[in-house]
């Protein structure tokens, strides 16, 4: 697939016509150094928010951070590994000290995975994407709170995958830890609801990063009924709506950006 084929159209380059509906808030977006998570990033920034640019790689996190100050944005760059507990919360507190609050939250941070069955289902891999998708929100989550709870509107938003909600009978590490992850959102929904903390989740399909390589673009966009995969941008800008104001109302939800792919009879 050729790079231009990659680059988002200028429909969705041009998500950042609400600049400034996030001004005075702080996100804190992991993964953020490349693909989906950078474009959370850059989209958030754009709408007026301080971002936390999170990322186990140290280099891409500077790099995403250092292209929101250009775009006149403010950010920060902390390399974390956030699957260990001290980490997580130490990336957290960082955040607020360094950007002075904590509004939003979210879990973007993936990993590769196998599409394999039952018997062909590696231990480590399962252990691997449970501790990414579920114990690091948690982590990240418990910490947070204590300045989501100053917020005048905090935001808990997780990445999740339609493959949380539909299993497709492979890689049971990757449909599995997504659907714990939903367990999450839905539990910390309801837990925080009288707080005014929302927690809902994004339920992409397959987006065009790198995580869908290029000889799979054909077969992956031909169960889409629109003919196409996502722009990490169509993703991020489902992101920030659920951060702003207009989102006040929804909480517990998992919102799906998959161009029809789960549409009964599609």
């Amino acid at each position: 697939m050729s790079a231009a084929a990659r680059t988002a159209p200028a429909t969705v380059l041009s998500l950042d016509a609400q600049a400034g509906r996030l001004a005075g808030r702080v996100a804190f977006v992991t993964g953020a150094g490349r693909g989906a998570g950078r474009a959370h990033a850059r989209l958030l920034a754009r709408r007026g928010a301080a971002v936390a640019v999170v990322d186990i790689d140290a280099d891409v996190a500077q790099a995403t951070a250092a292209e929101i100050e250009s775009e006149g944005g403010r950010a920060i760059a902390i390399a974390a590994d956030i699957t260990r507990r001290e980490l997580a919360e130490q990336a957290i507190h960082e955040t607020a000290d360094r950007l002075g609050a904590l509004d939003i939250v979210v879990h973007n941070a993936g990993r590769m995975y196998s599409l394999t069955g039952l018997e062909a289902t590696d231990d480590a891999d399962f252990d691997a994407l449970l501790e990414i998708n579920v114990h690091a929100p948690l982590f990240l989550t418990r910490a947070a709170l204590p300045y989501l709870r100053n917020s005048a509107a905090p935001r808990v938003i997780f990445i999740n995958s339609q493959w949380g909600q539909v299993p497709d009978g492979h890689s049971y590490a990757y449909m599995v830890a997504k659907a714990a992850q939903l367990g999450l959102m839905k539990t910390m929904a309801k837990e925080f609801a009288r707080e005014g903390i929302l927690v809902n989740a994004v339920t992409p399909g397959a987006i065009l990063t790198r995580m869908v390589p290029d000889d799979c673009v054909a077969g992956e966009q031909a169960a889409i009924p629109l003919g196409r995969l996502a722009h990490p941008e169509e993703i991020a800008s489902t992101v920030a709506f659920l951060a702003s104001d207009e989102a006040a109302f929804i909480t517990g939800q998992s919102m799906a950006v998959n161009g029809g792919a789960l549409v009964v009879g599609a």
